[in-house]
């Protein structure tokens, strides 16, 4: 009960806010002559010819970046099918050792019981 005595003398005491008042029209902006008109004129034609430039350099950048993600992709393909065709030709077979043990039944492979360094190739533990 007394939480709610509280909150209630503080809602009295608070005064009433006006919560409209940013919907009102701002007053119209003094009118200081010719010479701050032609500067504002000036200062908005610099500001349009900056953002056609900005766009310009949006454009620019954008291409550049899909070019290098194109890159990225073409040259990652290429290197899996140069790792591949090197892996057919050497002597020792694949150069990184598959699996020789069967998967658990939830088809994760268990590397615990490895007898030699990941890092060797199976043949030349010999």
């Amino acid at each position: 009960m007394k939480p709610l005595i509280t909150i209630l003398l503080l809602l009295f005491a608070v005064a009433p806010l006006h919560a409209g008042w940013f919907f009102k029209d701002p007053p119209p902006p003094p009118d200081l002559g010719p010479e701050y008109r032609a500067k504002i004129t000036k200062l908005e034609e610099q500001i349009s010819e900056q953002h056609a430039t900005t766009y310009r350099w949006e454009v620019a950048t954008g291409t550049l970046a899909l070019g290098c993600v194109l890159l990225f992709v073409i040259g990652t393909a290429l290197g899996a099918k140069t790792r591949q065709n090197y892996d057919a030709t050497r002597r020792l077979g694949r150069t990184i050792p598959t699996n020789t043990t069967p998967p658990a039944t939830n088809g994760a492979h268990h590397h615990l019981g490895e007898t030699d360094a990941p890092d060797r190739h199976p043949s030349l533990a010999a």
